[in-house]
């Protein structure tokens, strides 16, 4: 009777979305990435199945798990960790092209923090420089507020050190690997979310529970936000919903709402200086253009991704 193979040290998680021309960039970095661990790749086609289809045809040792529709972010990688095997789960997004030993670190990262439950690379954007991934906090009102006078609590990826690893509240949900025993010691992702800020609320239960995490300087990837459009209204409406999905689970009702009024009138401003400088640079157009549907649909987003009410909802409408 033929042995049972051991579980793979890694699982690798893709949910895609019409990911056709990007995947394969995608997908042919991760052996160089991984060479010295054991892995299995999972993908999930939220979009068309055109995306399921190349992979099937050019990458057969991908396991393609069905598509139930296009379910968001965190149902899909659900669904592929229910499916996977691995020791770790790792969550890889489409958009992400790993540099060689990008996956390897992270598990040889695992022997020297074993204290941590979760670590991630350092993303690169297209002038291979830290992006802003490397900075995700957790909301607060005080950064919402000062959103309203143009400026951003968030730390600029350029002020701060990425030569040294680093214990962070959070890791970016487009390359980061978690034990699979604090993954289901939390359920994974909150399917109640659609898109964005399902990551920040998984690490939030995560250091609740107790769980450390760590950023890996070593380990690098380059990621192509929203498939080179990072900046599109429709993506600002869908952050908006995020973090108010985030807010109403774990702030109170008070709390909540000033965080509507702050988000809201932070995207007005926005809005407001776009349209008053547009023509004199096109920057300013483009951030009236970024934030145009949250300021003029805060009805859209203001309840989250509510069955009912929330983003989601109103699309369908």
């Amino acid at each position: 009777m033929n042995e049972p193979l051991p579980p793979p040290d890694v699982s690798i998680l893709i949910v895609a979305y019409n990911s056709q021309a990007i995947i394969a960039d995608c997908l042919g970095s991760i052996a160089q990435a991984c060479a010295r661990h054991s892995y299995e790749v999972l993908l999930i086609d939220n979009g068309t199945g055109a995306t399921a289809y190349l992979v099937a045809t050019h990458f057969p040792q991908v396991k393609i798990v069905a598509s139930r529709g296009n379910v968001g972010f965190a149902a899909g990688n659900n669904l592929l960790a229910d499916e996977a095997k691995g020791r770790h789960l790792l969550l890889l997004n489409p958009d992400v092209v790993l540099k060689p030993q990008a996956i390897d670190i992270l598990m040889d990262a695992t022997a020297t923090y074993p204290e941590t439950s979760a670590w991630g690379g350092v993303t690169l954007d297209k002038h291979n420089q830290p992006d802003f991934g490397n900075t995700l906090g957790f909301p607060s009102l005080r950064e919402m507020a000062t959103r309203i006078l143009l400026r951003t609590s968030q730390e600029a990826p350029t002020r701060l050190s990425f030569d040294h690893d680093a214990e962070v509240p959070v890791l970016s949900g487009s390359f980061a690997m978690f034990t699979r025993s604090a993954w289901d010691e939390v359920g994974g992702l909150d399917d109640r979310y659609f898109l964005y800020c399902e990551e920040v609320d998984l690490f939030y239960r995560l250091a609740k529970a107790g769980h450390r995490f760590r950023r890996i300087a070593r380990s690098r990837a380059n990621h192509d936000v929203g498939h080179g459009d990072g900046t599109s209204p429709h993506r600002e409406l869908y952050l908006s919903a995020g973090i108010m999905q985030f807010t109403r689970l774990h702030w109170s009702r008070p709390e909540s709402l000033v965080a509507f009024f702050l988000i809201w009138a932070a995207s007005l401003v926005r809005l407001t200086a776009g349209m008053t400088m547009g023509c004199a640079s096109p920057n300013f157009a483009n951030v009236a253009a970024r934030y145009r549907l949250v300021a003029t649909r805060p009805n859209h987003w203001r309840h989250g991704y509510d069955p009912a009410r929330g983003l989601m909802a109103k699309l369908r409408r």
